[in-house]
């Protein structure tokens, strides 16, 4: 099974269980805590992604490592994806149990992609006429990427608006290929 559909199904059943237990926003935040935590240190993230170290060992360090910082919810998460193999999967869990918890709230996940930085009223006219357009609250997601060239690329959903320089170039030179051929 491909990791994204492995993490798809960690963040369901998470999710699920946060749901009952009316704790999605602050099982939200141990989980970001959690990805900072292994952000921020290699020895714990390579000890958690090491096929040679049996489980319990694994979890014994985290354990003492983490000393009860996060609830057992989120501890049992970790004790799963420890147990199956799964240690490199907690990053793609969390990211997978935030999409749902977005998607409960009513926000609609976007990105743009641009050449520069957007400024500060340029991001908030952009969620704005997002906002307008979906109908929902969007999370706007920022990434600079000079392959664009110059303008824009949006991604809202499962829907791409590519109004970049090098998307045109790409669909200007598609055009020139079939009329040759």
């Amino acid at each position: 099974m491909s990791a994204p559909r492995v993490a798809a199904r960690y963040a369901e059943a998470l999710f699920g269980l946060a749901r009952d237990r009316d704790s999605v926003g602050d099982i939200r935040r141990e989980l970001a805590d959690l990805v900072g935590l292994l952000q921020g240190s290699d020895e714990l993230r390579h000890l958690l992604e090491r096929a040679d170290v049996p489980a319990q060992q694994k979890l014994s360090a985290v354990e003492g490592a983490l000393g009860g910082a996060f609830s057992r919810v989120v501890f049992s998460l970790l004790a799963a994806l420890v147990r199956h193999g799964r240690g490199d999967a907690v990053a793609g869990v969390v990211d997978a149990y935030d999409e749902l918890a977005d998607e409960a709230a009513g926000v609609v996940r976007a990105e743009v992609c641009t050449v520069v930085p957007l400024g500060g009223d340029q991001r908030d006219r952009l969620t704005a006429v997002l906002e307008h357009m979906t109908g929902q609250r969007v999370s706007l997601a920022e990434r600079v990427d000079p392959a664009v060239l110059a303008g824009v690329r949006l991604q809202v959903g499962d829907r791409l608006m590519d109004g970049s320089a090098a998307g045109r170039l790409a669909r200007l030179r598609e055009e020139l290929i079939e009329e040759r051929g």
